[in-house]
């Protein structure tokens, strides 16, 4: 009997075992990314911006993310990315990973570092099934300039947005500042040498903001040339697009001019309703007691109608 019970046992724990190892793709394919909205393809769950000043008012920023692909088939898989920038003032793009095979800036509807990955990620499922990954984890670091403004006490302000994204969620966003004596900022920490700001987890179009306030000691060793000027303000579309759009909006409005004109000149051009360039005062009315017409002096008046006034609600 005892025997028979512990044969039981181990047949239970038999299928319970096999039971748990063929979960186990299932469970590496479910993808942690509890912020993502439906319809997702893609999940940030790291989003780490940090900046480093230069003395002259230009900044090293480097920007550190954890990417991870949570839909699509084996087509949909990903290859590149575009990190928005600050402005188009920047330079020195240094991959610091190598997950990225290549770092350029673009223009392409705004300022962004186009970042082209050393291999495809697939979503979970496909990449359980291909031998690839779903997830990318990349840094890269850009010279930034053109990020501050001068105040009239001779202090700096840097108003600094990192580039958010539209269709897709982030599950932490921390932005950190290198501290100096004598900086005023709005951020919420500190950690050593850096002023911190957390986010938190950001939706699709959220954008993070950060104040940094410059003293005096520091602000006047900035260059210049260095300071944001108002093209700095990207308006979404580079100029190439905004040429394209104010030249098509042309096109638009000379095709209606042209179509206007040529239904104008088609269209008969009426008198009063009787003739062309005729003034109301050179008719004569007649009536045969029934109806009550009018015709042209110079025209011989109608049989049966004789000269009458003009209809009381006539007016010329």
């Amino acid at each position: 009997m005892k025997t028979s019970v512990l044969r039981r046992l181990a047949l239970l724990w038999a299928v319970l075992l096999c039971g748990s190892l063929l979960a186990l793709p299932a469970a590496a394919a479910e993808v942690d990314a509890p912020y993502a909205e439906s319809g997702d393809m893609d999940y940030i769950r790291s989003y780490i911006v940090t900046v480093d000043p230069r003395e002259d008012g230009t900044a090293d920023i480097t920007y550190d993310i954890d990417w991870q692909v949570i839909d699509g088939d084996a087509t949909d898989y990903l290859s590149w990315v575009k990190i928005g920038l600050a402005n188009s003032s920047v330079d020195e793009l240094t991959p610091l990973t190598d997950t990225i095979s290549d770092l350029q800036y673009s223009s392409d509807g705004g300022s962004y570092a186009k970042v082209v990955f050393s291999r495809r990620y697939y979503a979970p499922d496909v990449a359980a099934s291909n031998g690839g990954e779903s997830s990318v984890h990349f840094v890269f670091s850009v010279h930034q300039s053109h990020l501050f403004t001068r105040n009239d006490d001779g202090t700096a302000n840097f108003n600094f947005t990192p580039g958010w994204f539209d269709d897709l969620s982030v599950g932490n966003m921390q932005v950190r500042w290198r501290n100096y004596d004598g900086f005023v900022a709005d951020n919420t920490g500190m950690d050593g040498d850096y002023l911190t700001w957390d986010f938190g987890a950001m939706g699709h179009g959220q954008a993070a903001n950060v104040h940094v306030t410059v003293p005096i000691t520091n602000a006047a060793a900035f260059d210049p040339g260095a300071e944001m000027t108002t093209d700095d303000y990207d308006s979404g579309e580079d100029l190439e697009g905004i040429i394209v759009l104010l030249a098509s909006a042309v096109i638009v409005l000379l095709a209606v001019a042209i179509i206007i004109i040529a239904v104008a000149s088609q269209s008969p051009d009426w008198g009063g309703g009787f003739g062309s360039d005729i003034d109301p005062d050179d008719w004569f009315w007649y009536t045969n007691g029934v109806h009550t017409i009018r015709r042209a002096r110079s025209a011989p008046p109608p049989t049966g109608y004789h000269r009458t006034d003009p209809p009381p609600e006539y007016r010329s």
